[in-house]
């Protein structure tokens, strides 16, 4: 069948696309009535979410001029949708439940309409469900950016792209199989279903954070003992050239034990800096590392009882004796 007798010849789906379209204007007047907009602010997000997702992608596939400016009846139904919220204030519970069943099967026909017209216009199949999602979802994108809030679309919200994606894909295999116009209803019913659920039950997609791996400190030291210690016995086996670890003696046990400043001076105690690479980094004072006072070695020439300055070593230049004031500590000890 030609896909364009969605539109063009298919009475019912073209009644039920301006049906969207009025539909659609109801829920932005709606929203424009709770951000108390005026009578422009109406009309202006009525026509943007009614018509702006068709705009674009009539614009995309080069129909001049778009559908929405070719006869009054789109225009009129997007204006009467934004008016009947602007004169009619209704803020029961069944109602905004009504909109949002409407406004979810007002997507889901969008992206079937939308989807035929594509193929219609000689896409290939992923463009064409592209611009079927897009029909089906870009009205709302564009009032939500103008009202300054992030589209519903993006998370946090019903799954209206996800349920535009199914009805275009499904559009899209009544087109490829040649089945009559009246199948188009089945995936429009598949896709508004499916949003339908998401919205009743909160189902959502997973969010970015939702995927994330973290290791905490312990884990990532861990990690590093197993990765160094099994790197180290498969070159052994290969080569020779290094002995094989012994698994009783591990040289990172003490990572568990000894905490680290932050993660730079974990890696290069670990690891190893490019210096110091293949070389064997010296032990570290647990208690130094901890942020405790070192503990003092005998190389130091002060000990904890002495209070005078320390004696300088042999090999530097001490001041001469008539710079010195009588009485001088230091001429006391030479003494």
């Amino acid at each position: 069948m030609d896909p364009l007798e969605l539109l063009v010849t298919n009475d019912l789906l073209r009644g039920l696309d301006l049906a969207g379209v009025f539909i659609m204007g109801v829920a932005a007047g709606a929203l424009a009535s709770r951000l108390n907009f005026d009578a422009v602010g109406f009309a202006i997000i009525g026509i943007v979410a009614g018509l702006g997702g068709g705009i674009v992608r009539d614009l995309i596939i080069g129909v001049d001029p778009p559908a929405a400016f070719d006869g009054p009846l789109y225009l009129a139904c997007a204006l009467a949708g934004s008016a009947f919220s602007y004169l009619i204030a209704a803020e029961a519970t069944w109602w905004r439940r009504a909109v949002t069943g409407l406004d979810i099967l007002a997507m889901a026909l969008w992206a079937a309409t939308g989807t035929a017209k594509s193929i219609g216009y000689g896409l290939e199949p992923l463009p064409a469900v592209l611009l079927g999602v897009t029909s089906a979802v870009g009205g709302g994108v564009i009032r939500d950016v103008l009202v300054g809030r992030v589209p519903a679309i993006f998370g946090g919200g019903p799954l209206y792209a996800t349920g535009a994606l199914v009805t275009a894909v499904a559009t899209w295999g009544v087109v490829a199989l040649g089945l009559p116009s009246a199948w188009v209803l089945a995936a429009v019913a598949l896709g508004a279903l499916l949003a339908g659920l998401a919205a009743w039950r909160r189902w959502h997609l997973p969010s970015h954070g939702e995927w994330q791996v973290t290791l905490s400190a312990s884990q990532m030291k861990s990690l590093v003992r197993r990765v160094r210690k099994d790197e180290r016995h498969r070159v052994a086996l290969e080569t020779g050239a290094i002995p094989v670890v012994d698994e009783t003696n591990d040289d990172f046990a003490d990572d568990s034990t000894i905490p680290d400043d932050d993660a730079a001076e974990f890696q290069r105690r670990a690891l190893g800096d490019e210096e110091s690479a293949g070389t064997t980094l010296p032990p570290e004072d647990p208690i130094a590392t901890a942020g405790g006072e070192p503990t003092p070695t005998p190389a130091d020439h002060s000990t904890p009882e002495s209070t005078g300055p320390p004696v300088p070593p042999a090999s530097q230049e001490t001041p001469a004796d008539d710079d010195r004031a009588p009485g001088d500590p230091e001429d006391d000890e030479r003494r």
